[in-house]
C-alpha cells in the first residue's frame, strides 16, 4: 500500500482497536464493546456493539487481524508434508544428542511434539571420586505416518471406510444359501 493509500483510510481510535482485539477473542460485539467501553450499559453495549460492527474501518480492521492468523489449506499441506518427510538425522551430534538450538534455526523445529530434558546430578561419595551431571533428553516428533495417511487422503488415494460393492441377483442368494444347506450334515 502506498503511503497515500494509508492517509486515506480511516484509523481506529483506541477503544474501537481495543474493540477489535476484545472481538477477536469472544467474537461478540455486546461483550468486545463492554470491555471496549467499560461504563456503558449491556443494552448500550449491545445496540453500540452492533453499530460498530457495520463500520467499514472495523470491518476492514478485524478482516486484516484474521488474515494475519489464518492458516490456508496450501500451508497446512505444506507443514503437513514437512511432518512427512521430516528427518532430523542431521542434527544429531557424534555423542548421539539432539542440537536443539540448531533444530529451531533450520525452521524444523515443528517437527518437534514434545521435549523432556532431564538432569542427573551424581555426586561422588568419597575425594577420590568425581561429581558428574547427565544430561537426558527424550525428543518425540509428530508422527509421519499420520501426516502421510492425511496426505494420501487429500488426493484420494484412499479413505477410512472400505468400499464394498456386492452384485448379487436374489436368485444366487438363494441357490447359494441352498448349496451350503446341502453340505450339511442332517
Amino acid at each position: 500500500m502506498t503511503e497515500p493509500e494509508e492517509e486515506q483510510k480511516p484509523k481506529l481510535n483506541k477503544a474501537q482497536e481495543v474493540f477489535v482485539s476484545e472481538y477477536l477473542v469472544c467474537f461478540n460485539a455486546t461483550e468486545a464493546y463492554s470491555r471496549a467501553y467499560p461504563k456503558a450499559k449491556r443494552t448500550t453495549a449491545g445496540a453500540n456493539g452492533h453499530e460498530l460492527l457495520k463500520k467499514t474501518e472495523i470491518q476492514e480492521a478485524i478482516q486484516a487481524r484474521l488474515a494475519e492468523v489464518h492458516m490456508s489449506a496450501d500451508e497446512a499441506l505444506k507443514l503437513t508434508a514437512d511432518i512427512a518427510r521430516g528427518d532430523i538425522t542431521e542434527f544429531i551430534t557424534p555423542f548421539g544428542n539432539v542440537d536443539i538450538d540448531l533444530l529451531k534455526q533450520s525452521g524444523k523445529g515443528r517437527l518437534v511434539k514434545k521435549i523432556k530434558q532431564r538432569t542427573v546430578t551424581k555426586i561422588g561419595k568419597g575425594e577420590k571420586d568425581e561429581d558428574t551431571e547427565i544430561l537426558d533428553t527424550e525428543l518425540e516428533l509428530y508422527p509421519a505416518d499420520n501426516a502421510l495417511d492425511k496426505i494420501l487422503k487429500i488426493h484420494g488415494k484412499y479413505s477410512d471406510a472400505p468400499n464394498i460393492n456386492i452384485n448379487m441377483s436374489w436368485k444366487d442368494f438363494v441357490d447359494d444359501n441352498r448349496a451350503t444347506s446341502d453340505k450339511q450334515p442332517a
